[in-house]
């Protein structure tokens, strides 16, 4: 599709008009936040605003039961671009005051109900452009993500099959240096992997009074994460980022008896495979060396590995320049650096070339909290920016 001027003003016009649209949703959708694959009301919603725009296939109870894809086939032929937008939320219990708050104990504290919003928004936008669409456009709707689990059962239900490029942006506050309603964008790693780590030392207990007659644990647990430490600092370039992060230690059950066990667990996160194979051997070597130097024992269990995100240079750069047509100068950034942080993204980039990209929505105030917290919120009057972003590309991005 060819924009002109009018076509172009015509196009953020409607775009900016739908932002009410996108408010409602989100505002429905956030106070009544589900979590990992239980998604009833959400699909709901999702169906309910879905059947509205006469899409060409829609199907819901994807994944492990709730997921949705739909799609709209242009009047062209073409490729077929996914769009997606992941749905769920997290046990954490709401502490914003705001009206339209959750009551259920958990909470949309990372923006997945503003991705819903846009992806709808997008979606309405495609359909009355369908006109001028080329190829088939597929909306993803993904639950899930914070549990890592979503994007592999989406693909396992044929969300990407015939799908020959993809598109996600999350919202929020991630990166720093973008304005409101700005996307950021970035060539090559957005996101890290992340692997979690399970530690087991396993030493010999007794009394606190006689520690000599012992194997003390959670004395190889404090040594354990002390070495561990220099791994990054000390065994990595300063130019290869990675994250060796402990977060929980367990071990004993009262205060004067030495444990004959003690469990740490972990997350390990970096950019590429190679870093991701030496981290491991290193910290299993350092474990089992650890323990063994003092007459322990220890083992390393990794599970749950997430690659990182990689924006494919060809998609990455087209969505910047398409941004600078339809949305004009100043509305895209790119990211100076990656982020530490994680996404489920990363599974269908290892299936078809695609790009993350990043949708600013903080205040700029005492608004603004981190992802995850009881008092996170977003700017709506930015949302029409994120829904245009994903349907302008969808429109421009063959030509």
């Amino acid at each position: 599709m060819d924009m002109d001027g009018k076509d172009l003003k015509d196009f953020v016009k409607k775009a900016s008009e739908l932002n009410g649209y996108a408010v409602g949703l989100r505002r429905e959708l956030h106070a009544h936040p589900e979590l990992e694959h239980e998604l009833p009301f959400t699909e709901g919603v999702i169906v309910r605003e879905l059947e509205k725009l006469n899409l060409d296939g829609l199907r819901p109870g994807m994944g492990r039961g709730h997921g949705v894809c739909a799609d709209l086939v242009g009047t062209r032929p073409g490729k077929v671009l996914a769009l997606r937008a992941d749905m769920d939320a997290l046990p954490v219990r709401e502490e914003t005051g705001l009206p339209y708050a959750s009551s259920n104990g958990c909470m949309h504290a990372c923006g997945h109900d503003a991705h819903v919003a846009m992806l709808l928004t997008a979606a309405r936008l495609l359909a009355e452009s369908r006109s001028g669409l080329a190829g088939t456009v597929r909306f993803l709707f993904q639950p899930a993500e914070e549990t890592v689990e979503g994007a592999p059962s989406m693909i396992e239900s044929g969300a990407l099959e015939g799908v020959d490029a993809i598109v996600g942006l999350h919202t929020g506050s991630i990166w720093e240096g973008l304005e409101p309603g700005q996307i950021g964008w970035r060539v090559g790693p957005m996101m890290a992997s992340t692997t979690t780590i399970r530690v087991e030392l396993q030493g010999r207990g007794g009394h606190g009074a006689t520690p000599h007659l012992t194997v003390d644990p959670i004395v190889m647990a404090a040594e354990v994460v002390s070495q561990l430490q220099t791994l990054v600092s000390r065994e990595l370039s300063p130019f290869e980022p990675a994250v060796v992060t402990f977060g929980k230690i367990s071990g004993g059950r009262a205060h004067n008896v030495i444990a004959d066990t003690c469990e740490l667990f972990g997350t390990m996160r970096c950019f590429n495979t190679e870093t991701d194979a030496f981290l491991k051997e290193r910290i299993t070597a350092t474990v089992e060396g650890v323990a063994a130097s003092m007459r322990g024992r220890g083992t390393v269990t990794f599970s749950g590995y997430l690659p990182p995100v990689v924006n494919d240079e060809a998609i990455t750069l087209r969505m910047r320049d398409i941004l600078r047509t339809t949305l004009g100068e100043g509305s895209e950034h790119e990211v100076a650096r990656p982020s530490s942080g994680a996404e489920d993204f990363a599974e269908y980039l290892r299936k078809v070339p695609g790009a993350f990209f990043y949708h600013c929505s903080t205040f700029g105030d005492e608004r603004d909290h981190p992802h995850h917290n009881s008092r996170f919120d977003v700017n709506e009057s930015v949302l029409w920016t994120g829904a245009a972003a994903m349907a302008a590309f969808a429109l421009l991005w063959q030509d």
